[in-house]
């Protein structure tokens, strides 16, 4: 929701609300009723015809939400009715740039998670983090780094976001990755033996 709030649809939203008809049926809406979407206008409603949806993630092709994003099952079929529910309103080279630097988001993303994930691989793998999840403060620290972090850049990527992608996504994922090598680096020293 506030990634939503601050969004170009958000703000533009918060603007002219009275303008819109927020009590047309979803079945019936059109661009008419609704020329600023709300997260259900994009995930569920059937807009200009376009079929109405109780899943809202029917529409979507990648899965924001994991550790490490991959894409949906039939991500091509998902993407493709997302892409038609825009149309209404955008044109296609607009579409195709938000989706490519949306991708790009992921991507970069995905790069620093992957990297987080394998200084935390290994200190487990070499038994210097022992204990079961959460028993090491650098735990805490890579948990935040993909699940609040992560999440928020590359949901704030495809919404619009821009502020959860850089301010509250990619900063705080650099300096928590940043603090997890130093952490994993003094773990590793007090765990070598004393000669």
């Amino acid at each position: 929701m506030e990634i939503y709030t601050e969004s170009k649809h958000g703000l533009m939203f918060a603007a002219q609300r009275q303008l819109l008809h927020l009590d047309a049926s979803p079945a019936k809406l059109t661009t008419r009723d609704m020329f600023v979407p709300t997260c259900a206008t994009c995930h569920m409603s059937g807009i200009n015809g376009r079929g109405v949806t109780h899943d809202p993630s029917e529409r979507l092709s990648y899965y924001l939400f994991a550790e490490v994003t991959k894409a949906r099952p039939d991500a091509a079929r998902a993407q493709a009715k997302m892409k038609d529910i825009c149309m209404q309103c955008h044109t296609p080279p607009l579409i195709e740039r938000v989706y490519k630097e949306a991708e790009a988001v992921v991507e970069a993303t995905n790069e620093k998670v992957i990297a987080g994930k394998g200084v935390m691989d290994g200190l487990r793998n070499d038994a210097v983090l022992k204990g079961g999840a959460f028993s090491q403060p650098i735990d805490f620290k890579y948990f935040d780094l993909w699940h609040y972090y992560g999440r928020t850049a590359k949901h704030g990527a495809f919404m619009g976001g821009a502020d959860f992608v850089q301010w509250h996504g990619n900063y705080p994922i650099l300096q928590h990755l940043i603090e997890i090598r130093a952490e994993a680096e003094e773990l590793r020293k007090e765990h070598e033996p004393r000669r």
